[in-house]
């Protein structure tokens, strides 16, 4: 029943989204069926697909068809296929991810619900490295920028991976994985034009030092106008940066290799924030620019010793800059991590490592607007540090279709000691073509420095209560603990045949002290500016417990050689367990700000002549809690490659609707923008 009032509720409305979304998909692509007998392209088969290397899930490679954990591999060639030019519009394809866009230059990114712009149980890392702010325990999207045809495959885990990848990794890893210097050579150069209008250059030139060491550098520079917002006004989110990096790999000998990789980055994220004052008129918008900076330089050594023993050691460092209405952070992050994989016994592999962590994150506060919002941070500089082990056996029976997976991850931070992550995986092989897995964890999300450190004053009402205004001050809590989650998963993977795939993922997940804002004490009335306000105290807390359960279920048919069609359904429930005295002071608690479905479906076709058309389409259904209407997406790219150096494309992105708003950003006052139908050209060169 669920099912049909979501789908009622949708922008267009179900009779609508049949006859302008699902109907016009299909006949396109039997319309280009029939033109492409023949195709002078080719794509990755299902068995490539199958047979990609992953490493997220174990942190030694393997293949996906053999992983014990819900895991979607997005390649290089679903990346320029779809005309993805940002993380996270690549994250649509991915069933069980839930992906709004909030304005021109702002996310809402998470798994298996509890979506926000700060979002905060996903670890996301870019070759290793951890792009996650210690001030919201989130990712700032605007600034996790590549150059996309470096990207060599984006691997979505859904689900915990705290034994490996530590705290916060509680309802997800994204881990970006660039090429090899060695597979980028030669110069590339990317020219796309967009309405809005945007601009985007992208420019790369790969060789060799010598004959063991090869090299690439990039450099990329956009710029995208704003938005709408529901009124019909400027939502002032414009958006450009600029960035450039380099990339070097180094075949010491045989046995040992060694990368350097590093970037640098500088631009600015505008917004609107609406706020309230005392006087009329009471609700406000006003524009606020956000410069942004950064870098960061990451080393890599890998010695393989043996077949059966082999170590890793890397190292980075990175610093970022973010100056924004709600909060500006200086962060600085050094990070030391070893492994050493090794078979004890033939059927027995051994996995253990040593990790520390140091980051610096100073928070000058200020007064945004005077008198309506300001902000500090108590202390103002936090120095954290973080020390982890962990211990991994993955032990093989019956010839190799059973494996089992025992772990466990220890860390010790400042803020709240030491934290334990254990899991337990397993995998049975029916057949070379069928499997079975299963799995149980305990993941753990550490307070954030809002959390903890926090003094922000908000106007957020307007007279409600003696002509008076009404503001909010949230307050932190230095004795806050961990939130904890236990995970159960189980899921299927399959090839029907040589032309149909299967994947299914089942979980549940019990969240215990959530943290949420507590209302600390009663309203009281204090002066400031020359005018008396009334001020409700709100306290960060260990306050909720929630439970969320779901199915996740993706399709990839090859009808022909030169056709493949992926689906993916996704249904997603979140109750929370006891309500209590808590207040909504942070996003992503109610039931119903994550949408309940979630359907895509991808086609790539390779035509004759050169030619590529590919089509996505997505549904999303209504967020009621941000009262959010559902609505379906259909992105269109067509591609021509006149010779191997030169291929031109075209597309459009929300081919059936004029804007649509998809997310409603309450934290921190963002306005949030109506996202626009898009037409872009792109010339890709390489030389």
């Amino acid at each position: 029943m669920k099912l049909f009032t979501q789908i009622h509720r949708m922008k267009m409305n179900g009779r609508k989204f049949f006859y302008c979304g699902v109907i016009p998909f299909f006949c396109l692509q039997f319309i280009l069926a029939a033109l492409g007998q023949c195709s002078d392209l080719s794509m990755l088969s299902l068995d490539e697909l199958l047979d990609l290397e992953v490493v997220s899930v174990a942190k030694v490679p393997g293949k996906v068809m053999k992983t014990p954990a819900a895991i979607t591999v997005i390649t290089g060639e679903d990346l320029r296929r779809n005309g993805v030019r940002s993380i996270p519009e690549a994250l649509r394809m991915v069933p069980g991810m839930h992906v709004y866009q909030i304005d021109a230059n702002k996310w809402a990114v998470s798994a298996r619900g509890f979506a926000s712009r700060f979002a905060n149980k996903m670890l996301v890392m870019i070759d290793g490295r951890i792009v996650y702010s210690p001030l919201f325990s989130g990712v700032f999207w605007d600034v996790q920028d590549l150059m996309m045809e470096d990207i060599d495959r984006i691997e979505v885990i859904r689900g915990p991976g705290g034994t490996l990848w530590g705290a916060n990794a509680v309802n997800g890893v994204i881990n970006i994985i660039t090429k090899d210097s060695a597979d980028t050579q030669g110069g590339l150069l990317v020219l796309r034009a967009q309405t809005g209008p945007d601009g985007e250059v992208s420019a790369r030139y790969g060789g060799w030092l010598n004959d063991r060491t090869s090299y690439r550098v990039y450099g990329k520079f956009f710029d995208r106008a704003s938005f709408e917002n529901s009124a019909g006004d400027d939502a002032n989110d414009q958006w450009h940066q600029g960035r450039g990096g380099f990339r070097m790999d180094m075949n010491v000998s045989a046995t040992n290799t060694l990368t350097l990789q590093g970037d640098i980055y500088d631009g600015r994220s505008s917004e609107s924030v609406k706020y309230v004052k005392p006087t009329p008129p009471l609700l406000t918008r006003a524009s606020v620019d956000a410069p942004v900076a950064g870098g960061n330089v990451l080393g890599r050594w890998n010695r393989i010793f043996s077949k059966h023993s082999e170590i890793t050691l890397q190292a980075y460092y990175d610093h970022s800059e973010r100056d924004e209405f709600f909060v500006d952070e200086t962060l600085d992050t050094v990070d030391v991590d070893f492994q050493h994989r090794l078979d004890l016994v033939d059927n027995l592999e051994v996995l253990y490592g040593l990790g520390y962590r140091y980051t610096r994150s100073d928070t000058a506060g200020k007064e945004t607007i005077p008198g309506i919002y300001s902000y500090a941070m108590n202390p103002r500089i936090s120095n954290n540090n973080l020390f982890s082990g962990f211990l991994q056996g993955r032990l093989q029976f019956a010839g190799d279709r059973g494996e089992v997976t025992l772990g466990t991850k220890m860390e010790h931070n400042d803020y709240t000691g030491f934290e334990w992550q254990p899991s337990a995986r397993a995998l049975w092989s029916i057949s070379n073509n069928h499997s079975l897995w299963a799995s149980i964890s305990r993941s753990v999300r550490t307070p954030s420095r809002l959390e903890r450190d926090a003094d922000i004053n908000v106007g957020l009402m307007a007279p409600l209560q003696h002509g008076l205004m009404t503001y909010v001050r949230l307050l932190g809590n230095d004795n806050l603990g961990s939130e904890t989650v236990y995970s159960y998963e189980a899921g299927y993977r399959g090839k029907m045949s040589d032309r149909i795939f299967m994947d299914v993922s089942l979980y549940y997940n019990k969240y215990n002290d959530l943290i949420a804002g507590v209302p600390s004490g009663n309203v009281f009335p204090e002066i400031s500016g020359g005018w008396t306000r009334l001020v409700l105290p709100i306290r960060a807390e260990e306050a909720r417990d929630a439970e969320t359960y779901g199915a996740e279920i993706s399709c990839s048919w090859n009808p022909v050689d030169w056709w493949r069609l992926t689906g993916g359904y996704t249904w997603f429930h979140f109750n929370v367990l006891d309500i209590g005295t808590s207040l909504e002071a942070r996003q992503g608690f109610d039931e119903d700000e994550n949408a309940h479905h979630l359907f895509s479906l991808v086609s790539y076709m390779d035509l004759p002549h050169n030619f590529e058309v590919n089509t996505s389409l997505y549904v999303v259904s209504a967020l009621d809690g941000l009262d959010i209407r559902g609505h379906a997406r259909l992105d269109l790219n067509l591609s021509y490659h006149p010779t191997e150096k030169l291929t031109l494309g075209a597309g459009v992105k929300n081919l059936f609707d004029d804007s649509h708003q998809e997310f409603d950003n309450t934290m921190d006052g963002i306005q949030a923008s109506e996202i626009p139908r898009a037409l872009y050209a792109q010339v890709t060169m390489s030389f």
